[in-house]
């Protein structure tokens, strides 16, 4: 036999759940790489700045070489070709100032005019020669500079190949292997934060009325034990998704996201059970669920009183897996008994058969 109790009571949707990270960093290759160095495998720890994956691509490195050949010459001709320009200035100005002195000096008839017609050459000849020099060092410096940005931009390419933890976590997914050739766009790591992690659970659409953002959650695993976590939902999605069941049974799912305290025991991957709340009651009058049973639709209990069964029609609220909630037909305190599913009849004698 079993008292009727004050208590609460809370009603709510239970699914499976899994931990993923809060935030996960995927990492894709960009560009055709044979990968050479893999320290890591899956679940490891890493910490910030360590080495993941090793790749070489050996048509790369051979353009590299060829682009940094290129520029080592084109750097060459700039430099001759700054001596040369910076030698005509040079001769400019002095033949810029014996004109000048030339000048005075056939004014003053101590110059033929011949003389002063070969100066004048000079002068036009330098000029010449330096605009050419000019033209032809802006060539080759404009071909240094273009150089130079195709080596930056290959050897950050270059630097593509060596990968590196850029956090503090673990390896979620590690898809390659060591010697491995892989193209562009293919994944090759996904890392995960340790610390910051959530549940998905897909709830079934038709059980999602009640659930809203900031409902309170339970959380129970066997690698738990007795521990029960509480936390909440933080993101219901607009979205249901079509999920077959283990029976083959085709239903719409919604991903429902809880937010939790985390546990040191809970990994990346581990599945859960989920209990959402919906609804709950406080200070409220409850039997266990075995204790009600129903008939034509009429719930009853079997009460006892005075040393008699007596079958007692009552009216429920939420119900739990344990425990349903008592609106009519009982008083706290009153004794019924603990199972309903038992063939009693009304009027029937009996006792409680231990402490109650």
């Amino acid at each position: 036999a079993v008292r009727v109790v004050r208590g609460e009571i809370s009603s709510g949707v239970e699914e499976d759940g899994y931990l993923q990270p809060l935030e996960d960093r995927n990492f894709y290759a960009t560009q055709t790489a044979r990968i050479t160095e893999l320290p890591v495998e899956a679940g490891d720890e890493v910490s910030q700045g360590q080495l993941l994956i090793g790749m070489t691509n050996p048509d790369l490195e051979a353009i590299l070489a060829e682009t940094r050949a290129y520029w080592r010459q084109a750097e060459k001709s700039e430099i001759g070709y700054a001596a040369a320009a910076a030698s005509l200035r040079l001769l400019l100005a002095d033949e810029n100032r014996n004109m000048e002195r030339y000048r005075k000096l056939y004014e003053a008839g101590a110059l033929s005019m011949t003389e002063m017609e070969q100066v004048s050459l000079r002068v036009e000849r330098y000029t010449k020669d330096l605009a050419e020099a000019e033209a032809r060092l802006g060539s080759a410096s404009a071909l240094s500079r273009g150089l130079r940005q195709q080596v930056l931009e290959l050897e950050k390419k270059q630097a593509e190949l060596t990968l590196k933890s850029p956090i503090d976590g673990y390896v979620l997914d590690l898809p390659v292997k060591k010697e491995q050739v892989v193209m562009a766009g293919e994944l090759l790591v996904a890392l995960g934060i340790e610390d910051e992690m959530e549940i998905r659970s897909d709830v079934l659409s038709d059980s999602l009325g009640g659930v809203k953002v900031g409902s309170r959650v339970r959380i129970t695993a066997p690698i738990l034990g007795s521990l029960t976590l509480e936390g909440h939902v933080k993101k219901i999605y607009p979205l249901a998704e079509e999920k077959v069941s283990p029976l083959g049974v085709a239903q719409r799912r919604v991903p429902v996201i809880i937010a939790f305290p985390m546990s040191e025991v809970l990994k990346p991957g581990y599945e859960v059970r989920v209990f959402i709340e919906t609804s709950r009651r406080e200070d409220v009058l409850l039997l266990p669920v075995e204790s009600v049973r129903t008939e034509d639709g009429i719930r009853k209990v079997f009460q006892l009183q005075g040393g008699k069964i007596h079958a007692t029609e009552v009216r429920i609220g939420i119900t739990d897996r344990r425990m349903v909630e008592i609106l009519e037909g009982l008083e706290e305190g009153d004794v019924v008994v603990r199972d309903a599913s038992l063939d009693l009849s009304d009027g029937q004698r009996a006792r409680a058969a231990e402490d109650i």
